[in-house]
């Protein structure tokens, strides 16, 4: 992907982080990572499912939270319906577990 100074107008390479003309420097939108639908074990109320749909869009949890209250309050339930197909459908997230190191018995 060609990279061009927005001030001087330039040709920089791709890791560029200032322009070696007017010395500008390059702004580079992050890129997020979609990554798969999962129920955190923190920061959850019931099941988790806000959380893990406020974790993978980069939302507000309490946001998500307040809709889906509304959803459920003024759809006849069908917020209700949504978050339990949510809550099967999404896994939980794997337990951390320490690392394991196994010792040799001692042979005296």
């Amino acid at each position: 992907m060609a990279v061009f100074c927005s001030n001087c107008g330039k040709s920089l390479t791709d890791d560029a982080r200032f322009c070696s003309t007017c010395g500008r420097p390059i702004y580079v939108a992050p890129v997020y990572v979609q990554t798969r639908l999962i129920r955190p074990r923190a920061g959850r109320m019931i099941a988790g499912v806000c959380q893990g749909l406020a974790n993978n869009y980069h939302w507000d949890v309490v946001w998500v939270r307040v809709i889906t209250v509304l959803a459920t309050v003024f759809s006849s339930g069908a917020g209700l319906i949504a978050y339990i197909v949510f809550w099967l459908v999404m896994p939980e997230e794997p337990l951390a577990m320490p690392p394991v190191t196994y010792t040799q018995p001692n042979g005296s």
